[in-house]
């Protein structure tokens, strides 16, 4: 894996979820996004699914700190339940078939849904706001993002394969630590 090219991809993603790309707007101004694409949490899926094993969990970390701060968010709110859900993909990817576009919407709608409610939690614990001022709304706030982001993981999964050279691995070679 090639940290630095990692580092050109958190920028542009962070760049596009704090630019709410794709987002729908709605409300009395039209200035909350719904649903809206969570690209930090599909760069760490990206990664958690591709890259190798003592990588993947480091740049799912990474993601949620850019996450955190795009949201103006406390610290590790998103964070860290980004980087449970990182460890859990990197334990199963190699019991799906991951090259395929099915797998990524599957893969992508589960990660995400699972990072909705561990980062719900996080911030029901900690005291930390919520959207709607309350745990279910939250939820079921990024439960949608969730459906949507799984919507194009296909497509922007297939770009960044199209990279592989830069990104420094390959879906379809060796995952695994290097010996």
């Amino acid at each position: 894996m090639r940290w630095i090219t990692f580092f050109i991809l958190l920028y542009f993603m962070y760049a596009l979820q704090i630019a709410h790309l794709g987002a729908l707007p709605h409300g009395p101004r039209g200035d909350d996004f719904w649903p809206a694409l969570e690209f930090l949490p599909l760069l760490a899926v990206f990664y958690a699914l591709f890259a190798a094993e003592t990588a993947a969990p480091i740049a799912a970390l990474l993601c949620g700190l850019a996450y955190d701060i795009g949201n103006h968010d406390f610290a590790g709110t998103n964070a860290l339940p980004l980087a449970l859900v990182a460890l859990l993909l990197i334990r199963m990817r190699l019991a799906i078939f991951r090259e395929h576009a099915i797998s990524h919407f599957i893969m992508t709608l589960l990660a995400v849904l699972l990072f909705a409610c561990l980062a719900t939690l996080f911030r029901r614990l900690i005291g930390a706001p919520l959207y709607g001022r309350a745990f279910w709304p939250h939820l079921m706030h990024l439960a949608g993002n969730a459906f949507y982001t799984a919507l194009v993981a296909p497509g922007v999964f297939w770009s960044y394969f199209r990279l592989q050279k830069l990104l420094g691995f390959s879906p379809h070679g060796s995952r695994s630590r290097r010996r």
